[in-house]
């Protein structure tokens, strides 16, 4: 126990009571360990028992990059989000099912579909002895093709990259990755009509760096071999492919460089442009005919009754830029029309909003004439882009980014933007918003003490929401499998612009903070719904402050009306936000020509993107930039010490996480994909930034890591977040274990936060939303030993019961719904193999000091039997806090009859083991 004295000055009770148990459990097992054993490491199969749970919110949706009606059938379609995966839909959006989420990569980039033909050649692959009829066929499933192209095409600061192109041949109930892994976004496949083994593959390579595999690519045995059949240079690539439908040898192919940096981008050279192929690829032609010569992004699409009618809009510089950065005219660019094929072009207007982010356009199936460009809205044009309205998106959320066209029906319209699926069946007069999926790109989110505790965050041109991790509400039955709580009504919209951090106020529940891009930090009062700005500015003549996109903001641990936010200063804000000083001379490496890019702030470079406070000493500051510094101070910003780690080498600081068990260690997460860098660098530092070493282990490449976090009772234990998984270790980096499980699916984990009083783990993805992974306190007990160990019981948490308010109707099964926690004393325990003996739990009152009877019981006396799973690693019981039923008495309010208070003994048996623990049962909610 002087491991818990050493502790007791700087550590909650709780914590500590806790931590003692890990550590007398630990001592345990440690001394009844057989010698000799082979030695096993911790796997992720360990951890299935570890289900993460989905809270939302779906309110919002996500930015949709690709969508694919199935030809003939506009009932089932597809639908790729650019962080969160691909969906498909049946029932034309009444449900949706995620059918990507065990492969590498959450980011979509394209998406086509169709049916294989009667004499296609995989029939007798794919089907074997099956009936041969093709109806019966694709009623099954069977030769439906569905290619996907991984990698979002939008260019932004926070866009995701893929891993090559993926290929179902029974409608999505399987995948195979064909390949093209370096090719990181595919914003277009063509397939041909005739041969669904035939594929063009649009891929724009790197967005952060020069690469080979760019360019266009062809096969003609369903992706199990490529040709490159155009590319230009290791900067340019492919942003669009089209087919000619009357003659698929015929293809166009727009191509384009872009290159971002931390502090700029550039988007267009002089290499890009439309390119011809009349043969299948084998050759190509730049064509001009009245194009620009210099291009930017392009987006093209066919009028299929006449082939010849072509449209592209183009991205040009030629002429120099009009107006703000965010100009929507262009004096080179804009809509071309072409009716020879291609041969010659015609420009129809100089209308192009925002042309790196958007320039997609499509024309009506049945009228050359009517044309959607796509864009901050949705603008129509009826006389060939000569002239656009607006008005069509007044409903939807701004940023377009897909558009379907039912070629059966042109009055029936998909359309995706940065806030998912919209649909019209009226030309765009109406729309119906899709909000049921939970494919939320958040950046940062944070919770509170409350109970059950809220949590909040900031998400990608969605604001800053908060809600609760549970409700007490409960479903009547088991509606559609979800018998749960959390819906789309429980949270709330606080903040605009693209949110980013997040704090609630320890004192006064009612006051939250929240930030949208560039550090623009505001104090909101949810009882009356005023708000005030506090993001700090010079004076007139002054030196700028420079704000990161994500500029980091937090409430200090030891004063809670004190605030710290980062720019290229550290800001101290004290009363509330009221009053601030800046406590630091520019922590950035100040160069020059890296802090004068102008924009969106997304750009902004020269920041602190990381800020962290000591939990154990007030003032212990640390700040880490997006140019690869590091500082540290002791006397809250009196003086500041360069700690920079050598490993960093310039990379974007993304999180520090201060140590919660000893002041001088801290943790560094080095996320270098925007310097082209994708290797894992993960640091720790135990003398205060003196030395940094690597505790990056085994973590996979290629999914730079985001956030790292410490437990808050084993230092041993850390948490991190990378571009594609949630990983544990429980030896302070040397093995990594992934944490997803078959419950949370791949998708970058832009942020961790754990909530102390009930030791949950939360993660904001950037894709999916929120999901809380409930009880980590097993987690936090395990060691190294215990791994090694044939059976091991883990003390579980003090459990309270909870009343819940039954309701039933306002359903549809177009709705989204999320569960509570499990209500109970969760017991978890370990088993190093399977076992084929029965897992028993009994459930005792504890003897009490005095006498009779701890849980207001005679000791000993047996209240519940419950039975266990025998799989290796964890394995997880919940006990509902419920007696056995013929030890309940009834009541007339037909409550559920909980067990009294107290603590119980809990022993978990198989064959000749046997171990036992204590829990403790509260009082429950209201009774106290």
């Amino acid at each position: 126990m002087s491991i818990l004295l050493g502790l007791r000055q700087r550590t909650p009770r709780a914590v500590l009571m806790v931590m003692g148990l890990a550590i007398l459990i630990t001592t345990t097992v440690a001394a009844q360990n057989d010698e000799g054993q082979t030695t096993r490491t911790l796997q992720p199969r360990d951890l299935k028992a570890l289900k993460w749970r989905s809270i939302g919110p779906a309110n919002m949706s996500g930015r949709l990059a690709a969508i694919a009606i199935v030809p003939g059938d506009p009932r089932t379609y597809y639908t790729g989000y650019a962080t969160g995966g691909l969906w498909k839909t049946t029932n034309n959006g009444t449900t949706f099912s995620p059918i990507f989420d065990d492969q590498a990569t959450a980011s979509i980039g394209s998406v086509a579909v169709c049916d294989a033909p009667p004499d296609w050649p995989g029939w007798a692959k794919e089907n074997g002895d099956e009936p041969t009829d093709e109806a019966e066929r694709l009623k099954k499933g069977k030769g439906r093709i569905v290619w996907v192209g991984t990698g979002e095409s939008n260019g932004r600061n926070s866009s995701s990259w893929g891993n090559g192109v993926y290929r179902s041949t029974d409608a999505g109930g399987t995948f195979t990755h064909l390949g093209l892994d370096d090719s990181h976004d595919i914003p277009a496949l063509a397939v041909d009509p005739r041969d669904p083994d035939v594929c063009y593959v649009a891929a724009l390579g790197h967005l952060w760096g020069p690469n080979d595999q760019r360019g266009v690519y062809k096969t003609t045995d369903g992706g199990a071999t490529w040709q490159t059949v155009l590319q230009i240079d290791q900067d340019t690539g492919a942003c669009d492919v089209i087919l000619d439908p009357r003659n698929p040898d015929v293809v166009y192919a727009a191509m384009y460089m872009r290159r971002r940096t931390p502090h700029s981008f550039r988007s267009g050279g002089p290499e890009g442009g439309i390119y011809r192929s009349l043969d299948g690829g084998t050759s190509w032609d730049k064509l001009a005919g009245g194009l620009p010569a210099q291009t930017g992004r392009i987006g093209l699409d066919i009028y299929p009754p006449d082939p010849r009618i072509l449209y592209a809009v183009i991205e040009s510089d030629e002429g120099g830029w009009v107006g703000s950065p965010f100009t929507n005219r262009l004096r080179g660019g804009g809509v071309f029309r072409s009716a020879d094929g291609g041969d010659t072009w015609t420009r129809q207007g100089d209308f192009n909003p925002r042309a790196f982010y958007f320039s997609k356009i499509r024309v009506d199936p049945r009228n050359d004439r009517r044309v959607y460009l796509l864009g901050w809205g949705l603008y129509i044009s009826d006389d060939g882009g000569r002239t656009f309205r607006s008005g069509a998106g007044k409903v939807p959320h701004v940023d377009y980014h897909a558009m379907v066209i039912d070629p059966d029906d042109s009055d029936h319209l998909l359309v995706g933007t940065d806030g998912g699926l919209y649909v019209s069946y009226d030309r765009a007069k109406t729309w119906d918003f899709h909000n049921h999926l939970a494919v939320g790109q958040f950046y940062n989110v944070a919770v509170d003490d409350s109970d059950p505790y809220r949590v909040g965050g900031g998400l990608q041109d969605n604001g800053t929401w908060i809600g609760p991790s549970a409700t007490r509400r409960k479903a009547d039955g088991d509606f559609m499998g979800r018998a749960g709580s959390i819906t789309n009504h429980d949270w709330r919209f606080i903040w605009g612009g693209d949110g980013f951090h997040v704090a609630f106020d320890p004192l006064d529940r009612t006051i939250v903070y929240a930030e949208s891009q560039g550090g623009h930090l505001g104090r909101v009062h949810l009882d009356t719904g005023r708000w005030r700005r506090l993001r700090p500015s010079p004076k007139e003549g002054q030196p700028r402050f420079r704000f990161n996109w994500n500029a980091p903001f937090f409430i200090s641990p030891h004063e809670p009306t004190t605030l710290y936010l980062g720019g290229n200063h550290v800001f101290k804000l004290t009363d509330r936000g009221d009053r601030w000083q800046r406590i630091s001379d520019d922590l950035s490496s100040r160069d020059p020509q890296k802090i004068v890019a102008v924009g969106s702030d997304a750009e902004t470079s020269g920041t602190i993107v990381s800020l962290a406070e000591s939990t154990l000493e007030a003032g212990l500051l640390w700040a880490g930039t997006d140019d690869g510094l590091v500082h540290v101070t002791f006397d809250d910003g009196g003086t500041w010490t360069d700690v920079t780690p050598p490993q960093a080498k310039g990379l974007y600081i993304s999180k520090i996480d201060p140590s919660r068990h000893d002041r001088d260690t801290a943790y560094a997460a080095v996320d270098g994909h925007r310097s082209d860098v994708f290797e894992p660098i993960l640091l720790m530092t135990t003398d205060a930034g003196a030395t940094w070493t690597s505790i990056a282990g085994d973590l996979p490449a290629g999914a730079p890591p985001k956030v790292v976090r410490e437990d808050p009772v084993n230092p041993d234990v850390l948490y991190v977040g990378t571009e594609r998984a949630a990983y544990v270790t429980i030896d302070r980096g040397s093995h990594w274990v992934r944490l997803n499980g078959k419950t949370l699916p791949t998708v970058a984990v832009d942020d961790l936060v754990i909530q102390k009083r009930q030791h949950d783990l939360i993660a904001g993805t950037h894709g999916r939303s929120i999901y809380v992974l409930d009880d980590l306190s097993a987690l936090s007990q395990l060691t190294p030993r215990i791994v090694q160990s044939e059976f091991h019981l883990f003390r579980p948490m003090p459990a309270r019961p909870r009343y819940h308010l039954r309701y039933g109707g306002l359903w549809s099964d177009r709705m989204f719904i999320a569960p509570n926690p499990p209500m109970g004393a969760v017991i978890t325990y370990w088993l190093r193999e399977y076992t084929d003996e029965d897992v028993k739990i009994n459930i005792a009152a504890a003897a009490s000091e005095n006498s009779g009877g701890g849980g207001g019981d005679e000791g000993g006396h047996v209240v519940r039997t419950l039975t266990g799973t025998s799989r290796p690693g964890f394995n997880r019981v919940v006990w509902d806090l419920l007696p056995e039923k013929d030890q309940r008495l009834g009541n007339p309010d037909d409550l559920p009859e909980f067990v009294p208070a107290g603590e119980y003994e809990v022993t978990v048996s198989y064959g000749k083991k046997k171990q036992s623990t204590v829990v403790e049962v509260l009082p429950a909610a209201g009774t106290e």
